[in-house]
């Protein structure tokens, strides 16, 4: 397997700047691809290598790895991940591209799926499809912690790290993924400052969303997709509440790939050529009928 030193970009956008790690030629089979919540663009190193003829550029969403944190005051919400996702797409001049997501980053790909239909011509979706609801039931509940979580932030101490052995114990403790995938995301993930190393992640990603969007609203964007769609689901994976979300939704894929693979929640990481053999089967299979 051809080895493939990564590049790093960057885009201007509105009031934020946003990192990315691109990989192959700049005329390759364009891809854009989003990681999950707290990780970073170096998710997909593991499975760049195996897509030589890509041009993979995975992004550090706002707020993660080597982007800008929003600015002070001011909230994370997914909605605006979307448009500054567009932005993104229109300053690589893409017509026509593939998104790849994992977990959050799976939510903002079949939504920007849905919104440029007439641009996304093939989705790849791991371990997620469209992002979390929540029932109307739960806005003033939902509201109030993440009112709460937003006022005891300011007396919140992040976590610091006296080498980086000691942050790979700390993130492998925390989710079921191998060493080495471990070790891959924290690479990208800290920073030094004069008390030792700390996660480059903005605390505010931590507090609970104040809004959601409605089930309904994240169906109605499924069902505007017309790309052909591979969904892989992880056997192993530690977030059930996920998988009975992503299953529940499944039927309102129009042109549907779903593939159950061994691994767990971080599976494109940790089996990374599993997870490439299912892709390439899908490619072929859209290419075939195309």
């Amino acid at each position: 397997m051809k080895t493939h030193l990564p590049e790093e970009l960057q885009f201007e956008i509105s009031s934020l700047q946003i990192a990315a790690k691109a990989w192959g030629q700049a005329d390759g089979f364009p891809v854009l691809a989003f990681h999950g919540w707290l990780d970073n663009a170096a998710t997909f190193d593991h499975l760049a290598p195996f897509f030589p003829d890509w041009r993979l550029v995975s992004l550090d969403m706002p707020g993660h790895g080597h982007s800008s944190h929003r600015p002070p005051g001011t909230s994370y919400h997914f909605v605006d991940m979307l448009f500054e996702v567009v932005e993104v797409l229109d300053q690589l001049g893409w017509e026509e591209c593939s998104l790849i997501g994992h977990s959050m980053g799976a939510g903002v790909a079949t939504c920007v799926a849905g919104i440029l239909r007439e641009r996304v011509k093939r989705l790849i979706l791991v371990e997620g499809l469209g992002p979390l609801s929540q029932p109307s039931e739960k806005v003033t509940e939902l509201m109030r912690d993440s009112i709460q979580q937003w006022n005891s932030l300011k007396t919140k101490k992040s976590p610091v790290y006296q080498n980086r052995e000691e942050a790979v114990r700390a993130r492998h403790f925390a989710g079921k993924l191998k060493k080495s995938s471990v070790e891959t995301l924290v690479a990208r993930g800290l920073s030094e400052n004069t008390d030792g190393l700390v996660w480059r992640s903005d605390p505010r990603l931590r507090i609970k969303s104040r809004l959601y969007l409605s089930e309904a609203q994240i169906l109605q964007m499924i069902q505007d997709i017309t790309a052909h769609v591979l969904v892989i689901e992880a056997e192993d994976t530690d977030t059930r509440r996920w998988v009975d979300l992503l299953r529940s939704r499944l039927g309102y894929v129009k042109n549907l790939n779903h593939r159950i693979l061994p691994g767990g929640h971080h599976l494109h990481l940790d089996e990374p050529q599993s997870v490439a053999s299912a892709i390439k089967d899908f490619l072929k299979y859209k290419k075939k009928h195309e």
